[in-house]
């Protein structure tokens, strides 16, 4: 059924531990992976459709320290529409007014969804990919900036529209922001994860391994990691149905459920 996973620190931090822990999903997800970071302005997308635990490209993005990012994305795919290709697999990307745009979506839009002539078209044949399209047309044609809580609300109504047409959980990137939407009937989850000092041992639950944060973090390094589903044995916490957050610089700046 897929599964999300999402970054916003105040700081370039490196993914090593929580991508291993979500690679882990991939046996329930093996019909491709993607992960997608900002290592200046522009964004970087990695992406198989294959499955990540069995890829040797994710193998190496888990432990490559050039990467480096206050925003992260990445996806396992659990196909249910469009084939298993490189076309269909997440991320997406798009630009828009001088900034990429990267997208991943958790659900199925039924058939009712036609997306309408645009500037953005789809290259696969994902109800993903044309819900992003969708979403970076209506940005595009109203001329929307996504900076503060009137844009937010905006984007928060969009999406509650869309998910009129199935289940919709999605994660949302213009390299300044992350956007996190969860489904308004609570299809497969997300929460987020609050990471601050002081920092402690920490164990994945997908797997038999363990570090110590202290030893990996700085003092004043804090963010958020959203998920599907819990990663670590940390304090996670669910999102409302419905609800929309907005991340920046490693805060939580909009949530449309408060």
């Amino acid at each position: 059924m897929c599964e999300l996973l999402g970054m916003c620190f105040n700081q370039e931090v490196q993914p090593s531990f929580s991508l291993r822990g979500f690679r882990m999903r991939s046996e329930r997800n093996p019909h491709g992976w993607g992960l997608a970071f900002y290592p200046d302005k522009s964004v970087q997308v990695y992406k198989e459709p294959v499955k990540s635990r069995k890829s040797l490209m994710a193998e190496i993005m888990e432990g490559y320290n050039l990467i480096r990012s206050s925003i992260i994305m990445s996806h396992v795919r659990y196909t249910s529409k469009g084939s298993v290709a490189q076309r269909n697999t997440h991320p997406f990307q798009r630009e828009w007014d001088g900034r990429e745009y990267v997208f991943a979506h958790n659900g199925t839009l039924n058939a009712e969804f036609n997306l309408e002539d645009g500037r953005y078209r789809p290259v696969g044949e994902t109800d993903s990919e044309m819900v992003f399209c969708h979403i970076m047309n209506q940005i595009s044609e109203n001329g929307v900036t996504l900076e503060d809580e009137s844009g937010y609300r905006w984007f928060w109504n969009l999406l509650r529209d869309i998910n009129q047409y199935g289940t919709f959980n999605c994660l949302l990137s213009d390299g300044r922001h992350l956007f996190c939407y969860h489904d308004h009937a609570g299809y497969n989850g997300l929460c987020q994860l609050h990471r601050r000092a002081p920092y402690d041992k920490v164990k994945l639950l997908d797997d038999d391994y363990e570090i110590n944060l202290a030893h990996e973090k700085r003092p004043d390094q804090e963010g958020y990691i959203i998920a599907s589903n819990p990663l670590t044995n940390e304090k996670w916490e669910e999102f409302q149905e419905g609800e929309l957050r907005v991340y920046r610089d490693g805060k939580l700046v909009y949530s449309s459920g408060e």
